[in-house]
């Protein structure tokens, strides 16, 4: 049996934030446990640092769980893919780099809802700390930060175009969608470094691997949370077949993301009485809402042939690119390989009477039906995403076997008003795509087809080809113990249980309206500053500044 002081579940874009903060006091033993990988070996090492990598590593259930959304009625009961990151970095290993924080009202809304110090003033500072960005305005932006967050190396002159067209059809251009202002198109800040992905395990952990009280641990998996007199005192781990426990005196911390965390505190006991009773698991915490409130961001594909073959493809076409984006990327980190594919896009409102965006566009410089596949013909494709769905799913136990996956039940589509307003998305889109600078370039559209044209016709295509853009949260729901779905307090403490926190995209009582990787490593943020600020953290108020945290 080892013994720490404090255990952290997930070594993905909270828990490596989480592991470098707390280790910075040499006194303090802290493990970090990841299921998954290192992302340091030949050749997950290149293929991690690619910005374009993800297209090596989400099809191998090495580097990928593989989840996915079943049985949802809004979308006629098809399987929606669920891809999690399973390797040091989590999903900031396989994801498309894409550095946004969500609206300012995003942050209000979860204050008002009873989670003091969640408003947007409130993790500013902690944004900012995190984040090192040569230009903006300093009010909402960081210059010392372990996190580049930059403009990428490569983009494709489609990007430019479609970005040239939002403009043209009326929509501002804006080179920072974490300013004062979200709406407009253009080309997505990335967490890069001189064009190699910064994931959250290279941006923070990996310069305090050395560090000799912390502990890294790839490739063990965590069965259960172990309790006792209600509080938590270690995991129960299974490691190259040998299951051991490990003990923490102070606190274990579950980073696993909105699968994984509530489906271990499920596996503990923590969870609804009857879904636990069921699978014959022991109930230590009476909590209904974990592994509810699941949400994502609804996403419709617009996928338009690129008649100019300015997409990246593996073709006959772009061969001669094909062949030189290794030397290019070799030497002067550019070309193909450089890019993030998912290069740029805009937030817009689909009514003047709303008060923030409603709408997500973004265009993936290549054609492709989902993240495990590489196009081998030219196009691009434009995902329409629903900021704030109304709808909320669930997961729920397919056995008390810890190695068996949960199941996903979605929710999507189950609202009408989602279906108007992803209706609006769509039409609004291909008028940008009608615009000069982008329409000489493209071809036919072919999902969801140019004969697609009513109401009708463009609801039952929506329903057909709905996807997400792998945005799962909210499944252990931050709120107050008046809320009977809530699952952490303020200081991201489990309710009804001591030593145990939760600190990931679960947490996340509204989804917000942007990519959901920056908020995560901002949480793993805000976790460590209530940990470390121990007077405060337990009247569940953040230290006042993240330097009051970490002095």
């Amino acid at each position: 049996m080892k013994g720490f002081d404090y255990i952290i579940v997930g070594a993905g874009s909270a828990g490596c934030v989480i592991a470098n903060r707390l280790s910075a006091d040499p006194s303090v033993r802290v493990a970090l446990i990841e299921a998954g990988p290192s992302d340091l070996g030949f050749p997950t090492n290149v293929k991690a640092t690619l910005p374009i990598g993800n297209v090596f590593l989400l099809p191998h259930a090495k580097y990928n769980w593989q989840y996915e959304f079943t049985g949802g009625a809004g979308v006629g009961g098809r399987a929606i893919p669920c891809p999690r990151g399973k390797m040091l970095g989590g999903c900031s290993s396989v994801n498309g780099s894409v550095y946004i924080r969500g609206h300012r009202s995003d942050y209000d809304g979860w204050l008002a809802e009873g989670n003091a110090g969640w408003g947007f003033d409130d993790v500013l500072p902690y944004f900012k700390r995190q984040e090192r960005r040569r230009f903006g305005d300093g009010a909402f932006h960081g210059r010392d930060g372990e996190l580049d967050v930059q403009q990428p190396r490569a983009v494709n002159p489609l990007t430019k175009a479609f970005v040239a067209a939002a403009v043209a059809a009326g929509h501002r251009e804006t080179d920072d969608f974490n300013g004062p202002q979200q709406d407009g198109f253009g080309v997505w800040d990335v967490n890069q470094r001189n064009g190699t992905r910064l994931s959250s395990s290279r941006a923070f952990l990996h310069p305090v691997m050395s560090r000799p009280n912390l502990t890294v641990l790839t490739e063990c998996f965590v069965e259960r949370v172990e309790l006792s007199k209600g509080r938590a005192t270690g995991v129960t781990v299974t490691r190259a077949g040998v299951r051991e426990v490990l003990t923490a005196s102070q606190e274990v911390i579950l980073a696993g993301g909105a699968i994984n965390s509530p489906h271990l505190l499920m596996l503990s006991g923590i969870g609804a009485s009857q879904e636990l009773q069921r699978h014959g698991i022991r109930v230590v915490q009476e909590l209904p809402g974990v592994g509810r409130n699941l949400q994502d961001h609804p996403s419709v594909p617009i996928a338009m042939i690129d008649d100019s073959a300015t997409a990246y493809a593996l073709s006959w076409q772009s061969l001669p690119r094909v062949v030189a984006s290794p030397l290019q990327y070799l030497f002067a980190r550019r070309g193909m390989l450089a890019s993030n594919a998912a290069e740029g896009g805009g937030f817009f409102r689909t009514s003047p009477e709303l008060d923030r965006p409603d709408i997500q566009v973004t265009l993936l410089a290549g054609l492709k039906g989902t993240a495990r596949a590489i196009p081998r013909e030219h196009g691009i494709m434009l995902l329409v995403s629903l900021l704030r769905p109304r709808s909320r799913g669930w997961l729920s136990l397919s056995s008390s076997d810890p190695t068996t996956q949960p199941v996903l039940h979605p929710a999507f589509l189950e609202d009408k008003e989602e279906v108007r307003t992803l209706i609006a998305g769509v039409r609004e889109t291909r008028r940008i795509l009608a615009q000069g600078p982008i329409r000489a370039m493209l071809g036919t559209e072919r999902t969801p087809g140019e004969r697609v044209q009513s109401d009708e016709e463009l609801e039952r295509a929506i329903r057909a080809t709905l996807s997400t853009v792998y945005h799962p949260v909210g499944t252990c729901k931050m709120g107050p113990a008046s809320d009977a779905g809530a699952v952490v307090d303020s200081a991201l403490r489990v309710h009804g249980v001591d030593r145990l926190r939760v600190a990931d995209a679960s947490i996340m009582p509204n989804i917000v309206g942007g990519n959901t990787s920056a908020p995560t490593m901002m949480i793993g943020e805000r976790v460590s500053a209530f940990i470390l600020g121990k007077d405060r953290a337990t009247m569940g108020v953040a230290p006042q500044t993240p330097e009051a945290a970490f002095a």
